[in-house]
C-alpha cells in the first residue's frame, strides 16, 4: 500500500462491504476510511472483522496473501482453458509481472494439489499432436522441450503414446494425403527425397521412415 494508507495505522476496522463490481470482494475500512480491497479467501484467512485492529505488520501480511491470491486465480483461469507445464504457466506470469517468489511459491502448491502435473500434460500433448495433427515422436519431442518438459518425461511420454501405434498406417496416411503433390515429381530419386523430408518434418524418425519407404512409395505410384 502506499504512504497514505499507511499513515492510518494502526486504526480499528470501521466497516467491511461487498465491492459492487466483484460480489468476490470486500472492501475494508479503517476509521471510516478505505484501506483495501481483499478476496473472500483473504477476509476468511485472517478471520477480519469490525473492531478488530490493523498494524502495519498485519496489512503487509494482507497484501502478501493477496498478492499470491491474485497470482494463483491468473494460473487457475490458464488451467481452465487448457492443460499448461510449468513453464508455460511460470513464463505467462512473469509476463504479468507477478514477483518471481509468490510464482514459485503458487506453482509448488498447484502441483501438490494436483492442478499442474507435467508428466500428465505430456502426455496429453503427445496424445493431442499424434492422433489430431499426425506429429511424430521427433516433433513432438522438441515441441515438448520448448515448454519446459525434461527430456527423460518427454520420452517416457512418447513411448507411452506411440507404444501401440501402427506407426506404418500414419505414414501410409501421410504420404497418400500428399499424392498428388509427390506425383508432379517425375524423378523417382527426388520423389522418395521429397515424401522421407516430408514425413522427416512431420517428426518421425529415419528409421521408421526407411522401414517402409519402398511400400509406402509403391502406395503412391498405384
Amino acid at each position: 500500500m502506499g504512504d497514505e494508507s499507511d499513515q492510518q495505522l494502526p486504526g480499528v476496522i470501521s466497516s467491511i462491504s461487498v465491492q459492487k463490481k466483484n460480489k468476490e470482494r470486500y472492501s475494508i475500512f479503517v476509521d471510516e476510511e478505505f484501506l483495501i480491497g481483499v478476496s473472500e479467501q483473504t477476509l476468511l484467512k485472517f478471520n477480519l472483522a469490525n473492531g478488530d485492529t490493523i498494524t502495519h505488520a498485519i496489512l503487509r501480511k494482507i497484501e502478501r496473501e493477496e498478492g499470491r491470491f491474485a497470482v494463483k486465480s491468473y494460473m487457475m483461469k490458464r488451467l481452465g482453458s487448457r492443460d499448461h507445464s510449468r513453464k508455460e504457466l511460470f513464463t505467462k506470469a512473469i509476463r504479468k509481472e507477478y514477483p518471481k517468489n509468490i510464482i514459485e511459491k503458487v506453482l509448488d502448491e498447484l502441483e501438490e494439489k494436483g492442478y499442474l502435473n507435467d508428466e500428465s500434460f505430456a502426455v496429453k500433448f503427445a496424445q493431442d499432436k499424434s492422433h489430431l495433427n499426425k506429429w511424430g515422436p521427433n516433433k513432438i519431442k522438441a515441441h515438448l522441450y520448448k515448454k519446459g518438459i525434461s527430456g527423460t518425461v518427454a520420452e517416457r511420454s512418447i513411448q507411452k503414446v506411440f507404444e501401440n501405434k501402427n506407426i506404418k498406417e500414419v505414414l501410409l496416411h501421410l504420404v497418400l494425403k500428399g499424392k498428388r503433390r509427390f506425383l508432379r515429381e517425375e524423378d523417382l530419386y527426388k520423389r522418395k527425397k521429397k515424401v522421407v523430408d516430408h514425413l522427416a518434418r512431420k517428426g518421425y524418425r529415419s528409421s521408421s521412415i526407411y522401414k517402409h519407404i519402398d511400400e509406402l512409395m509403391k502406395a503412391i505410384e498405384q
